[in-house]
C-alpha cells in the first residue's frame, strides 16, 4: 500500500464514510496568458456593470439592489420547495433517477464555471468537466419532501461563514490574475484555499438540490 493510500485509509477511518459529493480541480501547469487577459476583461465587465447599476440606483433612489437581492432569496427559497413536490409526487427512487440525473449536470456544470470564473483551469466549463474540473455525486439516502423543502434555511449557517470568505476573493481573484497573465502560471499558495471554498460550495450545493441527505461539513478538506 502506498503512502497516499495509507493517508486516505487513515482519514477515512478517523472521519468515516466520506462525503458523497467530492470535489476536485487539477492543478494547472502552463496557463495561456491571452486567455487570462480575456477572462479578466470579463470579470471586470462582470464586477463593475453591476457596481454602475448600484450607484444609479442609489442616485435615482429606485433600490435597484435590494431588488435584486430579494429576487435571489426568492430563488434560493424557492428552488428546494419546488424539488420537495417533485420528490413527495415522483417519489424518491425515481425522483432521484430522472430529476437527480438533471440536478447533477447543473451542479458539475455551475462548478465547471466557477473555477473557470477563478482562473483555476484554462479549459472551458464544457471541456474540463470530468477532467480537469471533478465532481463525483453519490446520490442517495432517505430524503424526506418536508424537510426537504426547507434545506435554504437549513443552509444558513453555512451561507454565512461562504460569504464571509467570499470577500477574501476581492483581493485573492485580482492578485490571482494578475500572476496569471503576467507569468502564465496560477500562485500555488492560493490554489488550495481556492479550490477548498469550491469545495464546501459544492456541498452546500448537492445538499441544496436534493442530491443527498447528509448535511455538508463545515470544512475546505475533502471529508
Amino acid at each position: 500500500m502506498t503512502a497516499e493510500r495509507e493517508g486516505e485509509a487513515t482519514a477515512a477511518l478517523r472521519s468515516g464514510p466520506p462525503y458523497p459529493i467530492r470535489f476536485s480541480v487539477v492543478y494547472p501547469g502552463a496557463m495561456s496568458r491571452r486567455k487570462g487577459v480575456k477572462r479578466a476583461l470579463g470579470a471586470l465587465l462582470t464586477w463593475a456593470v453591476p457596481a454602475g447599476l448600484g450607484y444609479a440606483s442609489a442616485v435615482f433612489y429606485l433600490g435597484l439592489w435590494t431588488i435584486l437581492a430579494s429576487l435571489i432569496a426568492f430563488g434560493v427559497i424557492m428552488v428546494p420547495l419546488v424539488l420537495s413536490q417533485r420528490l413527495r409526487v415522483k417519489g424518491l427512487q425515481r425522483f432521484q433517477a430522472e430529476d437527480g440525473a438533471a440536478l447533477e449536470r447543473f451542479a458539475r456544470r455551475a462548478m465547471a464555471m466557477a473555477s473557470y470564473a477563478l482562473f483555476l483551469t484554462d479549459a472551458p466549463p464544457s471541456e474540463a468537466i470530468d477532467r480537469s474540473v471533478r465532481m463525483d455525486v453519490s446520490r442517495g439516502g432517505s430524503i424526506r419532501w418536508p424537510p426537504a423543502a426547507v434545506r435554504s434555511v437549513l443552509l444558513v449557517p453555512h451561507i454565512i461563514p461562504l460569504a464571509f470568505f467570499a470577500f477574501a476573493f476581492m483581493l485573492v481573484v485580482p492578485a490571482c490574475a494578475i500572476v496569471v497573465v503576467g507569468f502564465g502560471r496560477y500562485p500555488r499558495p492560493f490554489f488550495g484555499f481556492t479550490v477548498g471554498y469550491l469545495r464546501w460550495i459544492a456541498r452546500a450545493l448537492g445538499y441544496w438540490l436534493l442530491l443527498t441527505d447528509r448535511y455538508p461539513p463545515f470544512s475546505f478538506d475533502e471529508a
